[in-house]
């Protein structure tokens, strides 16, 4: 059985659910800690009136009209059927008990714990927590698979990492492994997050027409 950390709905959004990006500062996640647990996954997947918290990493190489972001399609096959064969900005996971004894959770958080492990995990990157940059939250009940998830999104600078953008997307595929990846330049994804209109005539998910919609260039 897995655990992984949830919060009942009624205690992240007392009123009504607001949906698409949320700024920062919009959620009290700290205030809100006394409301988590660990439940197990498998019935959380299936239970919409609790939100499963995810970290949701986007990687970003330059800056201004250089921006670009790492994009990647799953696999037809993914291990989360509802997203197989979707385009995505970003990686993450769920935040389970092993976090809680991460040392960087006394210095940057559980959620920041979580973040570096899954970054780790399933790009093979290891920036450190300098790298990441809180940005806001994704809430969205237009999809099963949004409606039992709650994204802390991070953007990811890895300007400071060696290696060349072929490079770095070599060593991301080759640990994710997805169906492709391609650098896509930040100012160009706004334009590709309708229907039909992503790489290859193919959709980016749900969460990430979010993140894009929320991220103004910077």
């Amino acid at each position: 059985m897995r655990s992984i950390l949830v919060i009942e709905r009624k205690h992240l959004f007392p009123g009504l659910s607001p949906q698409g990006f949320l700024p920062d500062g919009a959620v009290d996640l700290a205030a809100l800690t006394p409301h988590m647990f660990f439940a197990e996954r498998d019935y959380m997947e299936q239970n919409s009136h609790f939100k499963q918290v995810i970290p949701y990493m986007m990687l970003q190489r330059g800056a201004g009209d250089d921006a670009r972001v790492l994009c990647y399609q799953r696999r037809a096959k993914h291990t989360e059927a509802r997203l197989g064969g979707l385009w995505s900005v970003g990686f993450g996971g769920h935040i389970e008990p092993v976090d809680r004894s991460d040392p960087v959770v006394e210095t940057h958080g559980l959620v920041m714990a979580t973040a570096l492990r899954e970054l780790e995990e399933e790009t093979g990157l290891n920036p450190g927590p300098e790298a990441l940059r809180m940005r806001g939250f994704i809430n969205s009940d237009r999809e099963d698979v949004s409606s039992v998830h709650f994204g802390v999104v991070f953007t990811v600078d890895l300007d400071r990492l060696p290696g060349s953008d072929d490079e770095i997307m070599q060593l991301v595929s080759r640990q994710s492994e997805p169906h492709q990846a391609r650098w896509i330049p930040a100012a160009d994804l706004a334009d590709m997050t309708q229907p039909g209109r992503g790489p290859d005539g193919a959709d980016f998910e749900d969460w990430s027409r979010i993140a894009i919609s929320g991220l103004p260039g910077d």
